[in-house]
This record gives C-alpha cells, structure tokens and sequence, in this order.
C-alpha cells in the first residue's frame, strides 16, 4: 500500500496486504489499520499500473457475470498493481507501486496532550506525517511538534504520536463521514472561542465507548453516549443527516435519505466486500479456441494483422501457439473472439455454477489441464445410500472479482444482485480488481432421491418454517426489495449447507490445514438438479495444492470422515440451548441449531456468513421429529 498524494511519484510504502485481503476484509472502501496510522483503500481511477508488474487474468465466464453487474464497460480482471524487488535489492521503485490509500479519519488525538483536531490540507499542521525510512514503512505515522510536552524545561524531546480518532459515521447506502466532533460537542451550536476553541478527547481506552468525553476549550463537555445509542431510537437529532460522502473516491453524493449512525474505528460492520468468483472449466471446444482463449490477454490487443504477427514471434507466452497453428487459423479465431466478446449481454443472470457442476459430476468429458484435475473414485460402502459419486480434485484454480461493498448489514444471500452496493470507482472504468489462487479438494454428490425425499418430508417442518419466517423479517428489517419466497435460498440449500459445515470441521482435523483455509461451494438448484458439496482448499502459494484434502476422497478416509460428522451433529457443548433454538417470533437470525461450538465457520470457509444452517434437518435432536435426513436414511428408502 501506498500513501497517495497530488503527485503518485511522490507516495510512499506504508504497508502491504495479501492480493485476497483486498477482496474480502481490506478492499477498496475499507478502513485498514496500520501500525500507527489508520487508511482507506482509495478507487480505481488513483490505482496506477504504469510500472506493475501484472497481466490480466482470463476467466469468461467470470468477467461475462461481472459485466452484468457492474456494466458492459468492464473488459477485464486485473490483480493489484505490484512490482518485483530489483535483482539488486533496490526497492526504490517497487515501493513506488501499489495500493493508493489516504489517510482516514482525518480527525487525530494527540497521544500525551489529548488535542483533537484534523489533518490540514498541507499534511503539516498541527499535525504532520513523519516516514523516515523508506526500508521500514511500519514506522510511518502521524506526530504533534508543538505538543506541550515539548516545551522548555521538559523532558520530552520526540514529538509524540498522534493516532486516529475512535469514532466514524456511516449509512446503510455505504457512505462513511469523519465524525462531527465541533458539531456534537457544541450541540450543534458554534464554539464560543470560534476559531480558537481546541477540542480535546478524554479515552479511558475501556471497550465502552460511551465513557469517551469531548471538552472543549470554550467549557462546552460531552460524552458519546447519545452518539452511541441514536440507531435505536427514532429521533435523527444527535447526529447530522447524510451527507452522502464516498472518502475512497473524493466524492459526495447528493439527498442521501438514510439517517446516520456512530460506529467505532475497525467495527467488523464497517466494510463487507462484494466478490464474484467461478472456478476454471476447460473448455469442451477446439484445441485452438481453448488455446486463443487462455491466452486472451494477450491477444486481445491485436486489432490487425500486424500487431498479431508481431505479437506471436515475440512474446514468449505464445510460443506454443504459434507452432502448433497456422497464422490464419489464430487470425480467424481471434476475430471470431473479439466478435464473442462485444456480443450484447444476456438479459437472464450468467449462471457460474451449472457449468462447474456439470464437469465435477463428470469429470472425465473435459481434458486434462493444468489448472483443472479431477477423477471419480469409489464411494464409502456404508454411505452408499447417500452418496451417489466421490470426486477427488486434485488441481483447480479459482478466480474472484470485486464488484462493490456495503455497510452497516452484510449482504443478503445473492449478494451480489443487492440494492445497496456501493461503487468502487466514480466512471466507467474498463476494469475491476481480481485475484487468482489454487487448490485441490473433493466434491460429493448426494443422492438425488434421497433429498428430494427428504425435501418432501420437511418441506412443513416447525423447524424449516420458523427460518423462513425469520427469513423474511430478516429482509424487511433491511428494507430490502423483492418477495422473501422467490429470494430463499431453498430447503435443500440449508440441508447441504449444515452438511458442509460438518464435514470442514472434520477435514480440518484430518488434512493439516486449518478450517480457515478450507472453502465451500454449495450446488443446490433444483433445476436443473443439483446436489453437490465441493470443500477445497485456495491459496495464492503452493500452500493450497499439498493433496492433504483430496486424499481424504479414499473410501476409508471419507467413511470415517462422515461417521465422525453425524456422531458430532448429534451434540454440542451449547446443548440443550443449541439443540433447542429455533428462531423466534421476534428474531431475525438465519440459524436454528447453530453455533460457533458446532457449526459456525470462518469467514473465509462460508460462503453465506454463518446463515441457513441447523443441526436439526441431518440428525434428531429432538426424538419426535421425523423430518431429518437421519430419519430417511434409516427409513428403507435404498
């Protein structure tokens, strides 16, 4: 990450984050924490690749998806701009590229005097930036040179380091404002003093943030406790309303209608990204149309002859290709996929998942690749009732694209289709950010039958009905469009859902990874027809591809996995509350039998942030309910 200024060669290295982070926890809009200074991730258009050492990468199917989402002015998936250390060591220019951010809050607190006050336009008073050395960018921060501690006579000689403000204001439309300190202090009045007044911030550093106290030198004096408390009650009059500001871009937008709400520095609501991702086919086409299409990047700026030929005897990626093809054969099927590409969009959703299931469940009718492996191996006799095939992926690639981000609620199941989405650029920018990682895993396959049974019995169970119900309130509390019906995940989606949750957790114990670097994909349409679990593992190193979970898809590792799975669902150290709990009337959590001690997952595993899960559908938690995937395993249905 860089620390962005009026001129980009000027920035300077304040930190780094791995390529994912970008898109799931630190990404463009969110507030990062730094050693001694707190930053926002700044949008596309301050991103420069000018010296980057990065290419594009080639997921159709993805950027297609994209494309719908964000616009058809999208062309490309592109990883963050980085550059390679020199072979002399020299990280002068490498430290030149990377993640603008800004500096945010830019409201700061004095460390020892307690002054609070912004950041001026020069970075230089009263507070000014201090990045010495360039070879330690963990040391840049803010300090106050004229803190009285400083004074004659003092002991004091470093000036102290200034740390951001505790406090932020945000909406439910993604907007994210400095906190009004002079405003609220002075009850929305002016400061007797005018532009003398010095606010100051009394932080007893407790985790009640309605202990901090604003003072200002004019006598005014508040604590934050009606800061704190005004999202639940319905008056507006503590804070000011919207004023629709996007920090990360420079701008503000106009009549924002949501009421503003306080929230602490670094709250996990503060920032949740919007990501898309599909995993790598290969292609069922010709070799020389998979050929042009891995290498699109490539050659998706030869717009002639010319630049084409030049293209193929120079560049050492296309080697292969031109030996193994005639010029004109690459010419026509360039063409043929610049003509592809420009194709109007289809008015229905791309659908990412079908395609994946349809080669995982017969892995055999694609080619081998180097970004894709997968054969069918024999499934566990005493599971055979439930499982219907075992696939052992031994290689896969999986690539994610940020589309946007959202505040205060996390986004709803099909997050990326949400109202809410705020934007990651202000124009219409040819790209959006993307990362790539590899992995290997195992994908099962249930039984049809047995879940359309199952589906038919528990389709009226108290259970199932209770979280839909909580479902739609869930919504409605959001003041989110659309009929809860039609946006429900599906009672099967829950089944495998709970089931894959399980199974992470004895994985983990058995692979060497930890669960929070094993991933679910969860395959449960119902038209076509979908049953699948997919459980893999994806790191950006060779991390993600040592085999620890793909060799857990032998009959005897994978038997003993899932006995191990059911006992576990059976109880739990939160029982008989967890066993117990069905959502209320008045509650709208999208869980049942569910709990970080049985079934909460990270949020790298999960793919729907802890929602539709309950023990209660796979095993009997209670002796009466006939409605369980146990119960029709064990009722003769073979």
């Amino acid at each position: 990450m860089t620390l962005a200024g009026p001129n980009p060669r000027a920035s300077g290295r304040v930190g780094s984050l791995r390529p994912n982070a970008l898109l799931y926890s630190d990404g463009i809009g969110a507030l990062v924490d730094l050693p001694h200074l707190s930053v926002i991730v700044k949008g596309l258009e301050y991103w420069d690749y000018r010296d980057a050492d990065v290419r594009d990468f080639t997921e159709p199917r993805l950027l297609q998806r994209v494309r719908q989402l964000v616009g058809p002015h999208v062309r490309h998936l592109r990883p963050p701009p980085f550059k390679d250390v020199g072979a002399t060591g020299d990280t002068a220019d490498a430290d030149r590229v990377g993640i603008p951010v800004a500096p945010f809050p830019r409201w700061m607190r004095c460390t020892r005097c307690n002054l609070l006050a912004g950041l001026s336009a020069d970075g230089d008073r009263p507070f000014r930036l201090e990045n010495r050395n360039r070879h330690r960018p963990d040391e840049a921060r803010f300090v106050h040179p004229e803190c009285p501690s400083l004074l004659p006579g003092t002991r004091s000689r470093k000036p102290p380091t200034v740390i951001p403000a505790r406090f932020v204001i945000v909406c439910r439309d993604g907007h994210l404002d400095d906190f009004p300190y002079q405003e609220y202090t002075h009850n929305g009045t002016t400061c007797a003093r005018g532009a003398e007044g010095r606010l100051r911030m009394q932080d007893p550093g407790s985790s009640v943030g309605s202990q901090v106290t604003l003072s200002c030198s004019c006598g005014a004096r508040r604590t934050m406790r009606d800061a704190l408390r005004h999202h639940r009650m319905p008056e507006r009059g503590f804070l000011p309303d919207c004023r629709g500001r996007h920090p990360h871009l420079m701008l503000f937008e106009e009549g924002c209608p949501e009421p503003t709400r306080a929230m602490v520095l670094g709250a996990s609501n503060q920032w949740f990204g919007l990501v898309e991702s599909a995993l790598y086919i290969p292609s069922a086409i010709g070799e020389l149309e998979a050929a042009v299409e891995r290498s699109w990047r490539h050659l998706r700026d030869a717009t002639d002859e010319g630049i084409l030929r030049y293209a193929l005897q120079n560049h050492p990626d296309l080697r292969e290709l031109r030996q193994a093809h005639s010029f004109q054969d690459i010419w026509a099927e360039v063409e043929r996929h610049r003509r592809q590409e420009d194709e109007a969009l289809p008015a229905e959703p791309v659908d990412l998942l079908t395609r994946e299931y349809e080669v995982l469940v017969d892995p055999d009718s694609v080619r081998d690749d180097p970004d894709f492996s997968a054969d069918t191996v024999d499934t566990p006799a005493r599971w055979a009732d439930l499982l219907e095939r075992v696939v052992r992926v031994g290689r896969l690639r999986e690539t994610r694209a940020m589309i946007g981000f959202t505040r205060v609620d996390a986004p709803e199941w099909g997050q990326a289709e949400i109202g809410r989405r705020a934007p990651i650029s202000r124009g219409r920018v040819d790209w959006v950010p993307a990362a790539t990682t590899h992995g290997e895993g195992i994908f099962l396959v249930l039984r049809g039958e047995v879940v359309r049974a199952w589906e038919e019995r528990a389709a009226q169970s108290e259970r199932l009905e209770a979280l839909r119900a909580a479902f739609a309130r869930w919504r409605t509390n959001r003041n989110l469009d659309g009929d809860p019906d039609q946006r429900w995940p599906g009672d099967r989606y829950v089944l495998l859902h709970t089931l894959s949750h399980l199974l992470v957790r004895e994985i983990a114990l058995e692979c060497g990874y930890s669960s929070a670097s094993i991933r679910e994909r969860i395959y449960a349409k119902r038209d076509p027809d979908q049953t699948g679990i997919l459980l893999y593992t994806a790191a950006t190193d060779s991390e993600g591809t040592l085999g620890g979970v793909a060799r857990l898809s032998a009959p005897r590792e994978l038997e003993r996995i899932l006995d191990a799975a059911f006992q576990n669902a059976e109880r739990c150290s939160s029982d008989p509350l967890c066993a117990e709990h069905v959502p209320l009337a008045t509650e709208d959590v999208l869980h049942a039998a569910a709990c970080h001690a049985c079934l909460f997952a990270s949020e790298t595993t999960c793919e729907n942030g802890n929602r539709f899960l309950d023990r209660g559908l796979l095993v009997q938690l209670d002796p009466t309910d006939g409605a369980t995937l146990q119960t029709i395993l064990g009722s003769g249905l073979r």
